[in-house]
């Protein structure tokens, strides 16, 4: 019987298994407090690579290693709508630096790949700071570098790609805005944008084969008004966005949002129902509490 024929027209690069794990840490959110920051982020970083080492010891067998572990949009910062600008700004991260380099190292450890969110900062960007989804290869390596395209109105004071279109195109080229990574798990993107489906589109239309989604709070209760519920979880509109959007352009998503929230955090209510969703929009896998889980 002939080889079933890849009908991709896409860039693609050899796969290193048939079958790839992934696992998303669904983590809770640890606030730092300015006063503070150096010592609160080196604590969620040490935190961070605990969880790491958890995710890939959690299977009972201890025979299935995870290729990919995702955290959520703010694991070494945290979010809240409160400060200002020079607050969050003094809050970014170097990107590359001391705290991408650990999480590289344990990515080597494991021999899988890590993706996170974060506040960032890059050096060629003086004064401005991103909100940037990053994955990190398993030779330590940041591969992966998307800042959000847009923020929703009122909030955050992170540079998006959008306000500074011209000068990011002059720089990176257009098919930077929409960046998708050729890994040997798959064709990767980050499409953070909420309701945007010709965004994810665009994504798709570069080659991604995985949609991952970064969150910290969920919009379960966008609106005031809580959804309906889903086997003992919230129905984040968020997250059927992205149902939709796997569905539309037949790729598999990660949906990965933070678990319920420390004090001084906002919408408890709205967090965890974390999932892996297949190429039909389809929940395979999810978080069945809003508590720390994997």
């Amino acid at each position: 019987m002939p080889e079933p024929k890849n009908f991709a027209t896409y860039e693609q690069v050899p796969l290193r298994s048939d079958d790839i794990n992934i696992a998303i840490v669904q983590s809770k959110l640890n606030i730092l407090d300015p006063e503070n920051i150096e010592k609160q982020t080196k604590a969620n970083l040490e935190r961070m690579l605990w969880l790491a080492d958890e995710a890939q010891y959690w299977d009972l067998r201890r025979d299935i290693k995870k290729d990919l572990l995702i955290f959520h949009e703010f694991p070494l910062q945290g979010f809240k709508i409160s400060g200002d600008r020079e607050e969050q700004l003094r809050l970014a991260i170097e990107v590359p630096g001391p705290e991408t380099e650990a999480i590289g190292r344990k990515a080597k450890q494991y021999n899988c790949y890590i993706c996170f969110g974060c506040y960032g900062k890059k050096k060629d960007w003086p004064g401005h700071f991103m909100d940037m989804g990053i994955i990190i290869n398993p030779k330590g390596e940041i591969v992966y570098e998307k800042w959000k395209l847009r923020q929703l109105s009122g909030l955050a004071f992170s540079t998006t790609v959008f306000d500074v279109l011209p000068e990011f195109v002059e720089r990176y080229g257009w098919e930077a805005v929409f960046p998708v990574v050729r890994t040997d798990i798959g064709n990767i993107a980050l499409p953070a944008e909420v309701w945007e489906p010709e965004i994810s589109r665009a994504f798709a239309v570069q080659g991604a084969e995985i949609f991952i989604r970064l969150l910290t709070i969920g919009a379960g209760y966008w609106s005031g008004t809580p959804l309906p519920a889903l086997r003992g979880g919230p129905v984040h509109s968020f997250r059927l966005d992205l149902q939709a959007c796997c569905m539309q352009n037949q790729v598999w998503g990660a949906y990965v949002n933070a678990a319920a929230a420390t004090e001084g955090a906002i919408a408890d209510q709205a967090s965890g129902a974390s999932a892996i969703i297949n190429a039909d929009g389809i929940i395979v896998s999810e978080a069945m509490s809003t508590l720390e889980t994997m």
